[in-house]
């Protein structure tokens, strides 16, 4: 009985360790109420924020895909439960796709006013 709860326990514990692979993506809207509003200036700001951000982002898909790797290869084969840990969310990813999309909106604004 006693070893039903400690097997139990540890179950729980892997469980919640699985919880933690990865960050939550944070998406920016594509269209704003805003938009309408902004100038020439800050059409062409806003994109350049969403170039360095973008640039970021590939950094840190790229630290997270070697971190995954390192995880599978070697902490995978002599610590079974770090195989919760991986990052499988592929947040960069999916805020850069949002950010290339808002700059398309952006670059479609700017056209519309003639910048």
């Amino acid at each position: 009985m006693r070893r039903a709860g400690i097997l139990a326990g540890l179950l729980a514990g892997t469980l919640s360790l699985g919880a933690c692979g990865g960050e939550q993506p944070e998406l920016v809207s594509v269209i704003r109420p805003t938009d309408p509003d902004m100038n020439c200036m800050d059409l062409l700001r806003e994109t350049g924020q969403n170039d360095l951000a973008i640039a970021r982002l590939v950094d840190r898909d790229d630290q997270i895909h070697r971190r995954n790797v390192h995880f599978t290869a070697i902490d995978g084969i002599t610590v079974p439960p770090a195989m919760l840990t991986l990052d499988l969310r592929d947040q960069p990813n999916k805020e850069m796709h949002v950010l290339r999309a808002r700059n398309a909106r952006l670059i479609e604004l700017a056209d519309q006013k003639g910048c």
